[in-house]
């Protein structure tokens, strides 16, 4: 409904209109709301190419994407397709759908169904560079707008829908009228398509006078013409989006919120504050907001330590900054709907309300709606949650930390595109089925779906629309298949689409935009520098500079070069290869390279952030070869201070393609080292002994000043050449060569950090590291505590000096405790991240806590991070004129706004994210070669695999283990998540492999803390045959593990471990204890773990017979049979007697057996008893 005016004021509007809309709200249910517009000139049409639009090139400036005039189209989607293919729309394979307007038409009629998430998608193609999209406000142009002519223009009994089709076409027309005027002799005007998924739209469309240069397409037909390759994807979104209400278009206004209405119910989840509420809450400090992480909780119980068992709920946590605690939402009644990274709003709990019952909850959830245990693979969700439960649910018996809250709003929420497996009804039919994530922490989503048959044993992509308060799951719709599961693409997409990096590998491709912008360089015609650009640079090519880098590296970002002076100094070279030479800032290349941030690294491939005839060719810095570079030139004394340093281009030409292990022999001084030219090898050691004695010195200052050296995991891959399966996973080894180039290059970045903070303040791109809080690193300092060692975490310096102790000690007698110590540093660390220096007032933000330096940026590998692009145009806007800056470039240098604060912090946010998840990418895809790996070595009857191992977490259901030989960590579970049941396996007792399947009935008191767990045995246990006995692991201990994976049909197969024994002494009951392994003990005693003898305090009984066994047990335990009558005493019966001296006969043939010393009185059994010299029982 709509009301309209005119307004007499021509330079602001020339008319205005009331929109009248209605809407569903939580609290007040149906309300009217009206909104005023004023219809204007001077819009805009977003074109690249067109002069007559003054305000275009001032969008161009602020980096706004603009339509691409060079292509022959502009398409122009409805509501129709909008609201129900979506998912096509952001699909970008071949650049077909790019240059797209949506009508601010199409916007209005989604966010009047409250269809904010496909919004928010709208958005994010227009805020792609590389779509050419844009958003065009039709609605309130004086040329486009219907209300332009009057309110009496419009013919009555008009629907809304068709009201909006006519918007669209007077869109769709004005363009093919003002494309004719645009600046653009070299092309001629784009065609403007409009798309509809409707024949009756299109029917309006021809019948409302299409003007010339306006065509109407079905979606369909141009899928099939224009993009065949998106055919199977478009199919796939019409099967699943049939009959499921996503295309608006289908209901009226009026009709959807009388449906909405209707669906609602008493029942459920609690509806969400009223905004109005929930200000004023967080005003007061009744209210909290922040983003959620989710987790998988372990029961109530584990809180305080001590599990006695119960479901496993979901949980979220909000953290807080100022040393203040965090929040923990437990139970799905609390978390509200709530999903991983929304931002909510939560209330504090009081103590009445956090004794409530979960399970009650749980159950109040579970009734919500019927029908979704069926089918279920309970067995198989028991069995992966407990894995996924293993990893994510850390040990906490400190209460007071966290505060317990409840979700009442949810202020944005963070729903992405979820990869997931279908949940098969055991029916088999219907079209509703649950979606199961890959990712645990998000819950099975409700889909609408007929052929399950094609998608029952493959990866999908599915997004969430809504989540209503009577609901137990949020609802979504099926987006596209990805593969089968297990198989190795499918994998790498499902990492890729998880990471929010690209919707599938073929989308990372290149444009065929930025591939014309590359230049040439082929065998036949090779890239050589112009004399003229030589001229314009400092010609190093003279200079004796490498390159050190992993073998097979392809993209050579950086080199060196160190060489004495006539004056006994030194003069270090740090030279990084020019990519702003070849990527302009208004290049294609340079808008995909910003969309990327970095290059993904994944364990057998990689994706590259700028086109590969660059990162692996012109710009690298290959050997032998011409090359431009960005140099940073130091003049140290004899003691290596700096004694000036010099910024600028310059060409190189690298004497050597060295990888590690060669510079590393060389560094050692071996001869002959494979690879190196003889002639050369002299001259290269002494310049690489040269870099690494400096490099040594300026190590050990930082690390005066503070500086950390912490550890994470690195593993290596080697695969067979035919067929590609992983031949081999070891760790990567540590050399000093790493250490002399990482500190090169940590010289270069904090010279040319302190460089552009200089000459731009504002907006310099630094990175900084924030001091974390000392509650971050209670784990490490209960944990070394253990052994000894003490840790300080007062400042970087008092921790580095910490960790230098435990290194002197441990380093020989126990490596893998020295790492595991350094690996909880860097955890207990915050993460490090890019920012503008306009956005931090004080200076002392600016610093790096883990390398102790004031000032620090990315500014050595511009192939593979956009962050070192910016800073490169950053560092050549700060050289005088003298410097030199290529002229090409320096025009752009003009256009970029690198001295922005608000440019440089928006790209400094979006980088953070882009490779934060580009690291959890190539996290995952380590983790599925190994998973891949242990898979192939365990499967067809193969021996286990078991290895050594280390603990180094305790979990609230068992423990997490690191793998030195394997550089992996994993979860061993030792306590079932339902029943809370023990669940040790007999092997930890009786070290035979044999045994690792079979549990030890009836232990108890499963007790966790931050770095130990402790299981008290039954006093049955037929290994030791001794009273209540208490088995503790710590964090550092070592252990045995079998290494197994998990076969699952839903998501990547998860490596666990299950424990074999504990490698060293293990602590029973405050004794050592020393196990036997002797397989007969127990038939010795005619026991075994089908049927165990009793133990009690009186003794050991089975069938009336009695055996004798005391404190002095093992000093007797090889007596001669004459000392056995001795030790016979009265009170027994011959029987007894006999059966005693026979039992010990039987333990005399095992003489390398040792027995368990123990603290308790000598026992008697049936009156009989022994005397040892000196001491009578």
């Amino acid at each position: 409904m709509t009301r309209s005016q005119v307004v007499s004021d021509d330079n602001v509007a020339m008319r205005s209109e009331n929109v009248v809309a209605f809407r569903r709200n939580k609290r007040q249910g149906m309300t009217m709301s009206v909104v005023e517009r004023y219809v204007r000139h001077g819009i805009p049409c977003a074109l690249s190419s067109c002069t007559r639009c003054a305000q275009n090139q001032e969008l161009q400036c602020r980096g706004v994407p603009l339509l691409n005039a060079q292509t022959s189209r502009i398409l122009i989607p409805d509501v129709s397709v909008v609201s129900r293919f979506i998912e096509l729309l952001e699909t970008n394979l071949s650049g077909d759908l790019n240059n797209l307007v949506f009508c601010q038409t199409v916007l209005d009629a989604l966010d009047r169904r409250n269809r904010t998430r496909t919004i928010r998608n709208v958005r994010k193609i227009t805020a792609d560079p590389r779509r050419s999209s844009v958003v065009f406000a039709n609605e309130v142009f004086a040329e486009t707008s219907l209300f332009a002519e009057g309110p009496l223009s419009r013919p009555s009994g008009e629907s809304a829908v068709e009201r909006d089709l006519c918007a669209v076409l007077r869109t769709a027309n004005w363009y093919a009228r003002h494309t004719l005027g645009c600046d653009a002799p070299k092309n001629p005007p784009p065609r403007v398509l409009i798309l509809t998924s409707k024949d009756s739209h299109a029917e309006i469309y021809r019948a409302g006078k299409v003007k010339p240069g306006v065509e109407v397409w079905r979606l369909n037909g141009f899928v099939t013409q224009v993009c065949p390759q998106l055919q199977e994807h478009f199919n796939e979104i019409k099967d699943a989006t049939e009959g499921a209400d996503m295309d608006i278009t289908d209901m009226t206004p009026l009709e959807y919120a009388r449906q909405r209405i209707k669906a609602k119910s008493d029942n459920g989840y609690p509806d969400y504050w009223a905004l109005g509420d929930v200000e004023d809450g967080l005003r007061a400090g009744t209210l909290i907001r922040g983003k959620i992480r989710m987790t998988r909780a372990g029961p109530a119980a584990a809180v305080a330590g001590t599990i006695q068992g119960s479901k496993q709920q979901p949980q979220g946590i909000i953290e807080r900054n100022g040393g203040l605690p965090s929040i923990v939402v437990s139970g799905r009644m609390a978390l509200n709907r709530a999903c991983p990274g929304d931002t909510i709003v939560v209330r504090i709990l009081t103590d009445s309300e956090t004794a409530g019952d979960a399970a009650n909850e749980e159950a109040a959830i579970g009734d919500i709606e019927g029908g979704d245990t069926a089918g279920s693979d309970e067995d198989e969700d028991s069995a992966v949650d407990q894995i996924d439960a293993g990893e994510e649910t850390a040990a906490n018996n400190e209460t007071h930390r966290h505060v317990r809250g409840a979700v009442v709003y949810v202020a944005e929420r963070k729903w992405r595109p979820f990869v997931a497996t279908l949940q098969v009804d055991e029916a088999g039919g219907g079209s509703k089925h649950l979606a199961v994530p890959v990712d645990a922490n998000v819950p099975k989503i409700r889909i609408h779906y007929m052929d399950t048959a094609a998608i029952a044993d493959r990866y999908f992509v599915v997004a969430i629309d809504g989540w209503a308060t009577d609901s137990q799951y949020p609802h979504g719709h099926f987006m596209r298949a990805l593969g089968r599961i297990g198989d190795l693409d499918a994998e790498i997409d499902t990492i890729l689409v998880e990471r929010q990096i690209a919707v599938s590998q073929a989308a990372l491709g290149f444009s065929e935009a930025s591939l014309r912008e590359m230049p040439v360089d082929s065998a036949a015609n090779p890239w050589t520098p112009s004399p003229k650009e030589i001229e314009s640079r400092r010609d190093l090519r003279d200079t004796l500079i490498f390159s050190i880098d992993p073998q097979g590296s392809q993209d050579i970002d950086d080199a060196v070069s160190m060489r004495s002076t006539s004056d006994g100094g030194f003069e270090l070279g740090v030279h990084i290869a020019d990519v702003t030479r070849f990527v302009a800032p208004e290049m294609a290349t340079d808008t995909e390279a910003q969309a990327r941030g970095t290059t993904v690294y994944l364990a057998d491939r990689r994706f590259n952030m700028i086109p590969e005839i660059l990162s692996e060719q012109i710009c690298s810095l290959r050997g032998n070869r011409d090359r431009f570079a960005v140099s940073v030139v130091w003049t140290l004394d004899q003691s290596y201070n700096v004694e000036s340093v010099w910024f600028g281009r310059t060409v190189i030409r690298s004497a050597c393609e060295m990888y590690y292990e060669q510079a590393q022999d060389l560094l050692d001084g071996k001869t002959g080292v494979a690879g190196i030219d003889p002639a050369m090898e002299e001259v290269f050691r002494k310049s690489i002994v040269a870099l690494a004695k400096a490099m040594r010195v300026l190590r050990e200052r930082r690390h005066k000043n503070g500086a950390l050296e912490l550890a994470s995991t690195e593993v290596k891959f080697e695969f067979h050449k035919q067929t590609k399966a992983v031949a081999e996973v070891r760790p990567k080894k540590s050399l000093e060569i790493h250490r002399v180039i990482e500190e090169a290059m940590v010289f270069a970045n904090a010279a040319v950090a302190q460089r552009i903070h200089q000459h731009i303040p504002s907006a310099a791109l630094l990175r900084r590291h924030r001091s974390p809080t000392r509650d971050r690193f209670e784990k490490l300092i209960k944990a070394a505590g253990t052994k000894g060692f003490s840790i300080d975490c007062s400042s970087n310096a008092a921790l580095a000096e910490s960790l230098r102790k435990v290194a002197q000690s441990a380093s020989q007698s126990d490596p893998d405790l020295l790492f595991l110590a350094k690996s909880m540093a860097t955890l207990a660390m915050q993460e490090a991240d890019y920012f503008a220096t306009g956005d931090c007032g004080d200076p002392a933000e600016f610093v790096h806590y883990g390398l102790a330096l004031d000032y620090y940026t990315h500014f050595t590998s511009p192939i593979r991070r956009y962050a070192d692009i910016v800073v490169h145009r950053q560092l050549l806007a700060t050289l005088a004129e003298g410097d030199i800056i290529n002229a090409n470039t320096a025009v752009s240098q003009q256009r970029l706004p690198v001295e922005s604060r608000q440019w440089v912090g928006d790209v400094a946010a979006r980088l953070n994210e882009r490779n934060r998840q580009s690291k959890l990418a190539q996290r995952e895809s380590t983790e599925l070669f190994q998973s891949r790996f242990i898979a192939q070595q365990t499967q067809h009857g193969q021996k286990p695999l078991v290895a050594d191992g280390v603990i180094a977490e305790v979990r609230t259901n068992g423990l997490i283990v690191y793998v030195p030989r394997f550089g992996l960590r994993g979860p061993v579970h030792l306590r079932d998540k339902t029943t809370g049941k023990v669940q040790m396996p007999l092997s930890t007792l009786s070290g035979k492999l044999s045994d690792v399947d079979k549990i030890i009935e009836g232990c108890s008191e499963f007790t966790t803390d931050t770095d130990r767990l402790s299981i008290r045995l039954p006093i049955n246990v037929p290994a030791f045959h001794l009273g209540n006995q208490q088995l503790t692991f710590a964090v550092f201990d070592h252990v045995k593990v079998m290494l197994r994976v998990l076969e699952t049909r839903r998501r990547r197969a998860p490596v666990y471990l299950t424990l074999v024994s504990q490698a060293r002494t293990a602590t029973v009951g405050g004794a050592k204890a020393y196990r036997s392994s002797l397989p007969s003990l127990e038939k010795a005693f005619r026991v075994s773990a089908a049927n165990p003898v009793l133990l009690g305090k009186s003794g050991i009984s089975r069938s009336g017979e009695t055996v004798v066994q005391s404190k002095e047990l093992e000093k007797s335990a090889l007596a001669e049979d004459a000392a056995l009558d001795t030790a016979v005493g009265k009170g027994g019966t011959s029987k007894s007697k006999n059966k005693y001296a026979a039992a010990y006969k039987v333990l005399e043939k095992f003489s390398e057996m040792s027995l368990l010393e123990t603290r308790s009185e000598s026992q008697r059994l049936g009156g009989c008893t022994r005397a040892t010299a000196g001491h009578s029982t």
